[in-house]
């Protein structure tokens, strides 16, 4: 059985002081967007190999202090206990989402259009696949349950990344077009919401029996975006250019 659409947080909130408060729908949205830009703008390159999976979000990573810097952020309004920000709101998003809006504002940016006769020979795209549990720590003794807990978690949000991450791609092959037509809206406008009702139904059939996808607009968006400029990037032999 297929599981379409069931609404999953825009953001993954942490605990946090009375003075920092949560974000609303809209404030994230409009945070990553800029963000998005910035990054697109202040660091091109990186933002193409971000994109493909080329470059390293991680905070300890030059790459990833280029791509989470200061300067595309509103600290104003992001409170993040990883590097410091001390805004009024406090939120941590997944790399996949900085990616998805990294990859619209490149699209945006340089005018990306899909040719859909190219599609066919386009080999599919890859994933990084999570790493499988290790119950055995490197001396060969049994890791702590809650080590576990928090694998098997990050297991799951890679697997269900990945889910995503396919539908996007599954859903630019089977209707291009339409997918380009929802970034081309305005956040938040009937226009945006209109164009992602008209990809309903690809959306359903792109779903593998048996998954179930966490839905809403920014993890659409975004999945859309990551694989459209993905497949603009492949040769027809499925390398990257």
């Amino acid at each position: 059985m297929k599981a379409l659409t069931r609404l999953a947080p825009l953001a993954v909130l942490v605990a946090a002081p009375a003075v920092a408060e949560a974000p609303s729908p809209q404030q994230i949205r409009t945070f990553l967007a800029e963000y998005g830009t910035c990054i697109a703008k202040r660091e091109p390159e990186l933002a193409h190999r971000a994109v493909l999976g080329e470059a390293s979000f991680h905070y300890d990573s030059p790459e990833g202090k280029r791509l989470r810097q200061r300067e595309c952020m509103d600290a104003a309004l992001l409170r993040n206990s990883s590097d410091g920000f001390t805004g009024r709101l406090r939120m941590r998003l997944d790399d996949d989402t900085y990616r998805g809006v990294i990859a619209e504002a490149l699209i945006a940016k340089g005018g990306v259009a899909l040719d859909p006769a190219r599609l066919p020979a386009i080999a599919a795209l890859d994933y990084n696949e999570p790493r499988p549990l290790r119950t055995t720590d490197r001396d060969g003794k049994p890791i702590p349950e809650d080590r576990l807990e928090r694998q098997r978690a990050a297991i799951a949000r890679r697997t269900e990344a990945i889910a995503l991450g396919r539908l996007g791609e599954c859903t630019v092959r089977t209707a291009p077009v339409p997918a380009r037509t929802v970034l081309a809206t305005q956040i938040d406008t009937p226009a945006e919401l209109q164009a992602l009702n008209a990809l309903g139904q690809t959306l359903g059939q792109c779903i593998k029996a048996g998954e179930t996808v966490s839905l809403d607009r920014i993890s659409v968006r975004g999945a859309l975006a990551t694989a459209y400029y993905r497949l603009s990037q492949a040769k027809p032999s499925g390398a990257i250019q």
